[in-house]
């Protein structure tokens, strides 16, 4: 019975290596980028980006896909916070993907998950942009999506947040039609808002800011769940998207006039969104770096990844960090189950063997 042994214990090894150790393994080759400017060097922040986890629902995918998924979502999150050990994680939007389709219960159930599948320690902040499957396109937001998911998460529609002496403005995509929906002014005069406030962080000795206190000025960053307006991936420095198709405005990308918006009242150093599933670096519209991070989830693509951003006021540096490919996990299951077939083949060839020997010897004995 060794042969059964040691099947047992090969497929044993794949799947402990598959389910708990390789996240570890590929995830150990992504470094920090470093940043060259010394000034603010001894204490940079470190940001890890993921985007489009995807959660699904009561209503799409069925249950095994959704476990074994989820699954090594949690695992690969929680492998590079523990090897990167991050200052703080962004993530670029579509969290669910039924979030506009779900009760306020199954909402409860839906974040009470998301929470547990991407846990932090204490001290480590979790920063949610809202996306078109967490509150709705354009067409369908309502006060009650978007309440919920600022109550239940961060925030639903445009806000400043500040770490370390980065500033990052968070942006709700839908919300940039400027067709003068309600939720549209909200987003398009908190915009301006933010624009006085980084202006007076830039000039503090001006009489109109001289008695609000303010952290110190930087170039902010933003965080959308859209892309800034492009034609397609075909602008792209890099790109991972395996067929290029033209984007829309609205619904792919926000518009022209949305990303002049947010030049003119922003006039940001960086930029980071999600949506489109894939991997893209680019120059935008504005003229800055554009990082649009692939989907965290194998339900949306099979060699997903995130980007790591190491920041200071007057720096940054970008990488990309390769995950764990899908159809390695397979592969490596398929390894497993070809040795375990051919040492079954072998040990029936021996069984074969052994029976044709006794055959034999049994008709030498009678002929005897």
């Amino acid at each position: 019975m060794r042969w059964l042994y040691a099947c047992f214990v090969i497929v044993l090894c794949a799947l402990i290596f598959c389910e708990y150790v390789a996240d570890f393994v590929v995830l150990q080759k992504c470094k920090w980028p470093e940043i060259k400017r010394k000034k603010y060097v001894d204490d940079p922040l470190r940001a890890l980006i993921i985007a489009d986890t995807h959660l699904l629902g009561p209503h799409r995918g069925h249950w095994l896909d959704k476990l074994y998924r989820e699954w090594h979502m949690t695992r690969a999150f929680q492998a590079s916070t523990r090897l990167l050990q991050p200052d703080v994680v962004f993530v670029l939007g579509d969290l669910f993907d039924e979030g506009d389709m779900v009760s306020d219960k199954q909402f409860q159930e839906y974040v009470w998950r998301f929470l547990k599948l991407f846990h932090l320690p204490p001290g480590i902040p979790l920063i949610s942009v809202a996306g078109n499957h967490d509150v709705g396109f354009h067409y369908k937001m309502h006060p009650f999506f978007m309440n919920r998911f600022e109550s239940y998460l961060n925030y639903s529609l445009v806000h400043l947040y500040t770490i370390k002496q980065i500033h990052f403005v968070l942006i709700n995509s839908m919300a940039m039609e400027s067709d003068g929906c309600m939720f549209c002014a909200e987003a398009e005069s908190a915009l301006k808002n933010i624009s006085r406030t980084l202006h007076c962080m830039k000039y503090p000795q001006e009489a109109e800011c001289a008695r609000t206190r303010r952290h110190p000025y930087s170039q902010p960053i933003l965080l959308q769940h859209f892309p800034t307006y492009r034609i397609s991936d075909k602008v792209c420095m890099e790109h991972d998207a395996p067929n290029i198709e033209a984007f829309r405005e609205r619904m792919d990308v926000i518009s022209k006039d949305a990303t002049d918006m947010l030049g003119d009242l922003l006039k940001p150093r960086l930029s980071f969104a999600g949506h489109s599933h894939h991997y893209c670096h680019s120059v935008n519209r504005l003229g800055i770096e554009e990082f649009t991070v692939a989907s965290f989830s194998w339900r949306n693509k099979v060699n997903p990844s995130f980007m790591m951003a190491t920041l200071t006021p007057d720096d940054y540096a970008v990488a990309k960090c390769k995950m764990l490919p899908q159809q390695f996990v397979y592969n490596s299951y398929f390894c497993a189950a070809a040795i375990c077939l051919i040492l079954i083949l072998c040990q029936l060839r021996i069984w074969l063997r052994k029976s044709q020997s006794r055959a034999a010897d049994s008709e030498k004995r009678k002929e005897k």
